[in-house]
């Protein structure tokens, strides 16, 4: 019954989310406390101690401590989203990004493959430490402004940074390996991030080599739509023309204070990285020294900050309702049921290669899983069965690790997605539709190839 509302409960929110029905505030906040509602009034919940509670302790039950909690844990997510959204929109404002931009023109020229290639190299760099919030906020605000001016797709450069970062994640110091490790371990096979990550390097040096042709095959889709749209000499008139700055824009210019403002954005980011401060402080003291040094006076400031604060304020307060899905998918039992019910379609022969086909299809199980719960109750439970009938609990791992991290980008269950979207200015029902088959083509080729390897 559990694994039932679980199924209803998901399968109407990707509806209203996907067929625009409801804003996602709407759907991740009140289709969650309904269900778990309904499991009250179906399933029933036992206090701490398995006492039977009263029908409106359990519904406090609901609301206090699964959806409650469940915001606790992204309060500081969201508020990193509120100010780092701020301060690269104001940062834009003042004209940090123009150099850069016509930089990376002189590179890439106005070639859609190359600057798709920039893209994918940027990301790259940037996600060596294995922080992907890192990565998106050094790679989106750099290469938007080049995506806009040129009328590239904004949606094709979110599923390549994706497609980039989600590979490169898989490195000994990456989150997901660490819990892949550790829940391997548990299982009976001892692991270590360090050794997985040495038996997948051959498949995500694959990875790579896919994310760059995607770049190339994004590159031409563009240039043939752009070519169709505007002639064949828009590519050659583009690299011509100065950027497009209305008067209201150029008023708040500030290319005496670039050097300042480069500055700031670095400190900002190492401090992030390199210290302890948390990542929503540092973009908050960012965002109050940046206005007041760029702009002086209350109104000037006023204005430049409300001209991104509802996409910033938008962006935070989806993912605040999301933290009521997560904690109420995660207390109630449904994560458990619903990965017992995923087990219990396949036939039996299909057991042993239940870890592959979950690999495959990982963006879509990711869709409903955050990475803690994918990795502490849906791979333990899939480690367990395959482990029963004579599979490798280490191979159901390293099988599981890839499709997660490459489908990771467009999962609502995890924060930096809507920081993705919130810093590219897309809609998370446009992310997922058009980065999920790129996604799974992407988890098929590297599955096979690890299985082809020995190692999934």
């Amino acid at each position: 019954m559990i694994a039932i509302i679980a199924i209803v409960m998901i399968g109407i929110m990707m509806f209203v989310l996907m067929r625009n029905k409801a804003h996602p505030v709407i759907a991740f906040s009140i289709l969650p406390i309904l269900a778990g509602i309904v499991l009250v009034f179906t399933v029933g919940i036992n206090g701490p101690k398995g006492e039977i509670l009263s029908i409106g302790d359990q519904i406090g039950v609901v609301i206090e401590k699964w959806a409650a909690g469940g915001v606790k844990t992204t309060m500081s997510n969201a508020t990193l989203f509120i100010f780092s959204i701020m301060y690269f929109g104001m940062m834009s404002d003042a004209g940090m990004f123009d150099p850069i931009v016509h930089g990376l023109t002189k590179i890439s020229g106005s070639d859609p493959v190359k600057v798709y290639l920039t893209t994918c190299l940027i990301a790259l760099v940037s996600q060596a430490d294995g922080a992907t919030a890192t990565t998106y906020l050094v790679t989106i605000p750099a290469m938007l402004p080049l995506f806009k001016k040129l009328k590239l797709n904004v949606l094709s450069m979110l599923c390549l940074i994706g497609v980039t970062t989600g590979n490169w994640n898989m490195v000994p110091w990456g989150g997901t390996i660490i819990r892949t490790a550790t829940t391997v371990t548990n299982l009976g096979t001892p692991a270590t991030p360090n050794g997985l990550w040495v038996k997948i390097l051959p498949t995500e040096l694959l990875g790579m080599v896919l994310a760059l042709a995607l770049a190339v095959w994004f590159g031409m889709l563009d240039r043939k739509r752009l070519t169709k749209e505007y002639g064949p000499d828009y590519f050659k008139n583009i690299a011509l023309d100065g950027p497009q700055i209305d008067q209201e824009t150029d008023e708040l210019k500030r290319p005496n204070l670039l050097a300042f403002n480069l500055i700031l954005t670095i400190a900002v980011i190492v401090s992030m990285v390199v210290t302890k401060v948390p990542a929503y402080l540092a973009f908050m003291l960012g965002t109050g020294i940046g206005a007041f040094m760029n702009y002086r006076g209350l109104a000037l400031q006023t204005k430049v900050l409300e001209n991104h604060a509802s996409t910033a304020i938008g962006t935070a307060s989806t993912f605040l309702c999301a933290g009521v899905f997560l904690g109420i998918f995660k207390d109630s039992g449904m994560t458990l049921a619903l990965a017992n019910l995923i087990l219990g379609i396949l036939p039996h022969a299909l057991l042993i290669h239940a870890g592959r086909i979950i690999g495959i299809l990982g963006s879509v199980v990711g869709l409903v899983f955050s990475p803690d719960l994918y990795y502490y109750s849906l791979l333990p439970v899939v480690g367990e069965v395959v482990k029963a009938v004579g599979g490798s609990p280490e191979k159901v791992g390293l099988a599981m690790l890839i499709g997660e991290n490459i489908g990771v980008p467009i999962s609502p269950c995890v924060p930096t997605t809507f920081l993705a979207i919130g810093l590219a200015g897309v809609q998370l029902k446009d992310h997922i539709l058009y980065s999920v088959k790129y996604d799974l083509l992407v988890s098929l080729i590297m599955v096979v190839f690890a299985m082809m390897m020995g190692v999934a």
